[in-house]
Formats: C-alpha cells, structure tokens, sequence
C-alpha cells in the first residue's frame, strides 16, 4: 500500500479531477469547503482521523488538508502518519497559529507540500490544491517510466544471456 503501484486505479485518475480530503473537526467549515470546491475536486471531508485515514485507503486521495488544532490528534500528527502510510499523497496543514512551533513541525514531521492559514481562503487553497496534485501526477509518471525502465532492462539482460550462452 505504500507505493504507487498501490494506486492502480489512479492511472485514469490523474486525467479526472483531484480527490481531495478535508479534515477538520469543524462541522462548519466541512461544509464551506465543499461548497467551495465540489466543482473544481473530488471532495472528501472527515471529522476524525479515523474516518479520514479510512477515506485515504478507500478513495485513493491524491491530497490531504487537515486543521492543525484537533481534539483527538493534532494535524501534524495526522500528516506524519500519512507520510508513513501514503508516502506520495500530498499534504497541506490549515492553522490558525502563527507560531514557529507548530510551523516547524509540520515541516520536518508531516512533510507538508503547504501549510496555509485560516480562515481559509479559497482562491489560495484552490491554487495550493492544484500545484500538489501536479506534483503528485508527476511523481506518479516518474515511477511509471522506472517501473517500464527496470522491466526493459531485466529483458535485455535475459536476451544479453542468451545470447551470451548460444
């Protein structure tokens, strides 16, 4: 599940809209998000990092957005989670703070693409979503060409040995 070859399905995908996930314990702002961005993505919205982990094995996400400030786990602890489990997702962190602290550790502990302040603006948001999603494309076409690279070369390795042995 950790690789892209886990992501079968995300060969036709990636010419669709992206699917993105919403975490954020704020019924509130759930509903903005999908109002805002219904059109432009596929959207997914969880309000516990249970239910969005789920959607992540489930939906294939190509990006994740989580608040920062949640009861049950903070979202920089969701995105180091993710980066372990969906190394290849894209992740964005949504806070409220200022602070260098939690900006550090996002960073360094959930290998955010982004981190963006609230309340959320949605023009940003849309761009920062876009710009992920193209970079979760092109990492997904890279370790396309080097699967068919390897599989190339492991054939012209048996052909080099056969004709080595005749």
């Amino acid at each position: 599940m950790n690789d892209f070859a886990s992501h079968a399905t995300e060969i036709n995908a990636l010419d669709g809209k992206p699917r993105v996930l919403y975490l954020d314990d704020d019924e509130s702002n759930l509903v903005s998000f999908r109002a805002n961005f219904r059109n432009n993505f596929e959207v997914f919205v969880a309000t516990t990092p249970i239910e969005a982990y789920r959607m992540m094995e489930d939906h294939g996400i190509q990006v994740v957005i989580t608040d920062h400030q949640m009861p049950s786990m903070s979202g920089v602890d969701f995105l180091a989670t993710m980066s372990r489990d969906f190394p290849n997702v894209k992740r964005i962190l949504l806070t409220g703070y200022s602070e260098m602290v939690p900006l550090v550790d996002a960073i360094n502990k959930g290998k955010v693409t982004a981190v963006l302040s609230k309340p959320f603006n949605a023009a940003e948001i849309g761009q920062v979503v876009i710009e992920a999603w193209n970079q979760f494309k092109e990492l997904f076409e890279q370790e396309i060409y080097i699967k068919q690279l390897k599989r190339q070369n492991q054939q012209f390795e048996f052909m080099l040995r056969q004709r080595l042995l005749s």
